[in-house]
């Protein structure tokens, strides 16, 4: 056996660990290699200090007691966002970005001419008029298709807080208990 193959089982002797095979060779070696051997006693005299060292107010089985005390604990909820805010900032979104789409597009001089409208200009309501007659059926498609997908996020909402949660909660408890 060579040192550097003893200097690692060393600790595996010492616990006791090894086979009997592993074990014979290992002493073997240390009764013929001075520096594994002087190894091995100080290896011995760290465990024996280990053993005998005791921290004051610290109970000898102190690991138990600090697992039991976390599996006591209560589990903290993480906070989260209510569902009804949630929900009002993804409508705001969609809308924002409706109102955006709407005026980088092809609908820009109607909103040009309700800013002038807001001014009661007179001539500006003909204006307006005219620009919102050709528009109509583009807004009407983007506000429809604004609110499908408002209505289909809420049904998927739904249909997970109903369906989908109870199973999450059903998965993570049984990975708790394991």
């Amino acid at each position: 056996m060579r040192c550097s193959s003893c200097e690692l089982e060393l600790d595996a002797y010492l616990e006791g660990t090894l086979s009997a095979r592993e074990a014979a060779a290992v002493a073997a070696h240390v009764r013929s290699c001075g520096s594994c051997n002087a190894l091995l006693t100080e290896l011995r005299v760290i465990d024996a200090l280990l053993e005998t060292a005791r921290v004051p107010g610290v109970a000898a089985d102190f690991t138990d007691t600090v697992v039991s005390a976390t599996h006591q604990t209560p589990v903290r909820k993480p906070r989260r966002l209510p569902f009804g805010a949630a929900l009002l900032l993804y409508v705001a979104i969609a809308w924002a970005l409706a109102a955006f789409a709407m005026r980088s597009s092809r609908l820009a001089p109607l909103a040009q001419s309700g800013a002038a409208f807001a001014r009661r200009d007179g001539a500006a309501i003909g204006a307006a008029v005219h620009a919102l007659a050709p528009a109509t059926p583009l807004l009407a498609a983007v506000v429809t298709s604004v609110l499908l997908v408002d209505i289909l996020l809420l049904a998927a909402i739904f249909y997970a807080h109903r369906r989908v949660r109870p199973l999450i909660a059903l998965y993570l408890e049984r990975g708790r208990r394991s």
